[in-house]
């Protein structure tokens, strides 16, 4: 497998290994690792993982070549996904980019190798993704669709989309006035739900990579690739996870294998119906989710402790309004 590939490691070695493994079935030939190191003393266990996760590396034993960045110091989750990824993409033009619980099948690399080369010059395309969240079985004649989200569990992109990366988001203000979201999905839960995002990146009162490669996509209107069956696993869920602590219905989510084939949609256009249903049943927005978020807001309920509650009651109840089958 001749695409590049960025790895990037931290202290969970019980979910790298696979994520290895899955490397070693496809014999990457050139694999980038970037290894975030534990605060210093701050907890013996998080050191003890580190160092698992190097002998992990080290104990690689296919035909590569490893390209390896240790960091000197502790960064945090945001600045070494960030600068993980520059890193990447200053030495290759496209790649494949997988963390440390993205566990990919076969059909991935392939999936990527294909479209990396038919979109490499296509401006409207940001990225290639890995996760579907769904399992498509009747899409005629090709194997994807264009959606305008950007799931970045396991995805491949060029330097090019990564060039557009917004960090500072300068035109948040003017498109938030505009209320310019609305030209996504036209729905008042959507743009409220991604303006609360939105406004907590800008005024970084939060740091996440993902949300701002996704506002970068939107505002650039750029499309993502979606394969229409789950190609990779995300088995980080859990107390170790640096996000995802919490277990959802998607958690462990199990890949298909899929039959690349050489004819692609007509028109390079987003699957509505699939974006809806990626807004309810992955993100969540909702009528109790939004209401909690605007009672929040409008100070009607001033503890975040109890929106936190809405958040506990929403996924408790979560099975009862989600599709659980996507139509084909």
């Amino acid at each position: 497998m001749n695409v590049p590939v960025l790895l990037i490691l931290y202290k969970r070695p019980e979910t790298t290994i696979h994520v290895i493994n899955s490397l070693k079935k496809v014999k990457a030939k050139l694999i980038y690792i970037a290894i975030n190191k534990p605060p210093n003393n701050k907890n013996l266990q998080d050191y003890h993982n580190y160092k698992r996760i190097l002998k992990l590396v080290a104990e690689i034993d296919w035909k590569c070549k490893l390209v390896i960045k240790k960091r000197k110091k502790y960064l945090s989750s945001y600045e070494s996904v960030k600068s993980s990824v520059e890193w990447f993409f200053k030495n290759e033009k496209e790649g494949i980019v997988l963390e440390d619980d993205t566990v990919p099948n076969k059909s991935f690399f392939i999936f990527c190798k294909e479209l990396l080369k038919k979109y490499r010059n296509n401006k409207q395309i940001s990225q290639i993704c890995g996760t579907s969240f769904v399992n498509k079985k009747k899409i005629i004649n090709h194997s994807y669709i264009f959606s305008k989200y950007s799931p970045t569990w396991g995805y491949a992109t060029w330097r090019r989309s990564i060039n557009d990366y917004d960090e500072k988001m300068k035109d948040w203000p003017k498109i938030k006035k505009k209320k310019s979201l609305l030209k996504i999905i036209n729905n008042k839960e959507f743009l409220f739900y991604w303006t609360w995002i939105f406004d907590s990146q800008y005024k970084n009162e939060s740091k996440h990579w993902d949300e701002r490669w996704l506002y970068s996509n939107w505002k650039n209107s750029k499309l993502s690739i979606i394969p229409k069956k789950n190609l990779v696993k995300n088995i980080g869920f859990g107390a170790t996870a640096t996000h995802t602590k919490t277990e959802r219905w998607y958690s462990n989510l199990e890949t298909q294998e899929i039959e690349y084939k050489n004819k692609h949609p007509k028109k390079i256009i987003a699957n509505f119906e699939y974006d809806n249903w990626l807004t309810s049943n992955v993100f969540g927005i909702n009528f109790i989710f939004n209401l909690g978020l605007k009672l929040t807001k409008n100070k009607i309920i001033g503890n975040r402790l109890i929106f936190g509650m809405f958040k506990i009651i929403y996924k408790t109840i979560e099975s009862i309004f989600r599709l659980r089958n996507l139509p084909n």
